[in-house]
């Protein structure tokens, strides 16, 4: 082996290494994002950075440890961190309340609409557009799908809006909480100490802390940086 081979296999050894530790550590981890919890903001497959460098605060994607009660299946996830032990959290008509304050206000989020096929083929949707618009539900006469609200109100859908109302029970939250709750209505719920809530920006098609509990502070392990 030549010389300036055996050198390019120590950089590139010392390279594997040093990231293998900053992994480990979690001072610079990288994960692909494996769902739509957190359309718009973070793409289905995009690939992310995480760092423990940084103190986690709400509105912060942060990854944590999730160990599912059913299996043996342990993984990272990414939520966005919404409210911190003693917070006040309720959703009412889909809309996220921390402390009395709408939290939703200051972020691009996604929601289900429904409309009718004769509706969707007037619309004149650019690339981009197209691509906000997931999980397509097609019934007889109507598309049920997971849309950017921001897309969703340039094309006056504000009220094509999809919610459940507070008497409709989801069994999973019940479950999880033992209150007849469901997505868009939720809480109030004081967040315990030594727990935090977190959220997926894709509402309607995320397994979150409204149905797998506040999670533990122990179990952050960064933030998102990219």
């Amino acid at each position: 082996m030549k010389k300036w081979q055996i050198i390019v296999l120590i950089i590139l050894g010392s390279i594997f290494g040093v990231y293998h530790i900053l992994s480990f550590t979690g001072v610079f981890a990288v994960y692909k994002n494996a769902t739509p919890s957190n359309e718009p903001n973070i793409k289905e497959g995009e690939f992310i950075i995480t760092t423990n460098l940084l103190y986690a605060k709400p509105g912060d994607f942060v990854s944590y440890k999730f160990e599912h009660p059913d299996s043996l299946n342990t993984h990272y996830r990414v939520h966005r961190l919404v409210a911190l032990e003693n917070d006040i959290l309720e959703i009412k008509d889909g809309i996220l309340f921390i402390n009395g304050k709408d939290f939703d206000k200051n972020y691009s989020l996604a929601h289900k609409y429904k409309i009718s096929i004769e509706e969707l083929k007037k619309f004149d949707l650019d690339q981009n557009e197209i691509e906000d618009y997931y999980f397509w539900l097609k019934s007889e006469d109507t598309i049920t799908m997971f849309v950017n609200d921001e897309v969703a109100e340039n094309h006056n859908l504000k009220d094509r809006i999809v919610t459940k109302i507070r008497s409709e029970t989801d069994e999973l939250i019940k479950a999880a909480y033992n209150e007849d709750w469901n997505k868009d209505n939720f809480g109030p719920i004081k967040i315990p100490l030594g727990k935090v809530f977190v959220m997926g920006d894709n509402r309607d098609a995320s397994e979150d802390s409204r149905y797998i509990g506040p999670v533990d502070k122990s179990a952050l392990k960064g933030v998102l940086i990219k």
